[in-house]
């Protein structure tokens, strides 16, 4: 294996082993009680709609980047308009939107950050059922951002704006047509103790966070993927490496917590 294998190999141990950990523990039965499955109801079902919703628009926003999405040499937009029709697809197979149901699913008052929020169960309510992902490489290592957590994606075209009294992992400024992007060293901020320098000359773009200030310089932008919760290793223990939610072997991704990763990110504005 090379180095991002073997840095993947123990994302995907430490996420393996901290399941296993809080598997031995036996839990209080108040504990038990409160990390019953998921359940369907009214409430659940209406966030589900609205996780639905929120993912085509994603997806179609995704779509109208011309600029950056023809200049990317992975297709991601032929694989985006795919993942798109095969989620239309797949809803229209398993249920007929009414509709008041689509309303529903427009007019909710869930934002994203709601979204994002995990449950009992040790899943985010977007991962409750099968969900997309944007991947990227970072330094040879494949990361996966939510899709309903995703901003815009801007390409470096010019040098970025530095700023005094920031932390290490703290690129520059960088200037788009929604603002100014506080853009990161994100192999830097996911793998200090393996950074190599020369991320500073293969960053090529930055994927800036819905509801966040901050962007992330990734190398390249890959295609959406659909990935179903239970192939993913959720973490329990978040003493280390907070930014991580889990890990999918088969895709060899790292998936990010995007609420966890914005803690961070603000309170190093502190």
């Amino acid at each position: 294996m090379n180095e991002m294998q073997d840095y993947f190999a123990d994302l995907l141990n430490e996420c393996v082993a901290e399941k296993a950990e809080k598997t031995l523990v036996p839990e209080p039965r108040a504990e038990r009680e409160k990390a019953k499955p998921f359940v369907e109801t009214q409430e659940s079902t209406q966030q589900q709609d609205a996780l639905a919703a929120l993912q085509k628009r994603k997806l179609q926003a995704l779509l109208d980047q011309q600029k950056v999405l023809t200049e990317t040499k992975t297709g991601i937009k032929t694989q985006a308009l795919t993942a798109l029709k095969n989620n239309t697809q797949t809803k229209t197979e398993t249920k007929v939107e009414t509709k008041a149901q689509t309303e529903l699913a427009n007019d909710t008052e869930l934002s994203v950050p709601d979204l994002l929020q995990w449950q009992d169960n040790g899943r985010p309510i977007w991962a409750q059922e099968a969900f997309d992902v944007l991947l990227f490489s970072v330094n040879g290592l494949t990361l996966a951002v939510p899709l309903i957590a995703l901003g815009q994606i801007q390409k470096i075209e010019n040098n970025l704006t530095p700023l005094f009294g920031q932390s290490d992992w703290f690129m520059g400024l960088m200037k788009s047509p929604q603002g100014n992007i506080k853009t990161v060293n994100t192999a830097l901020f996911v793998m200090p103790e393996r950074y190599n320098p020369r991320f500073l000359e293969t960053a090529r773009f930055v994927i800036s966070i819905d509801g966040l200030k901050w962007g992330l310089a990734v190398d390249s932008v890959n295609q959406p993927s659909r990935i179903h919760p239970d192939d993913v290793n959720w973490r329990g223990n978040r003493s280390k490496r907070p930014w991580l939610a889990g890990t999918v072997k088969a895709a060899m991704c790292a998936l990010i917590d995007i609420p966890q990763m914005g803690k961070i990110l603000s309170e190093s504005e502190k």
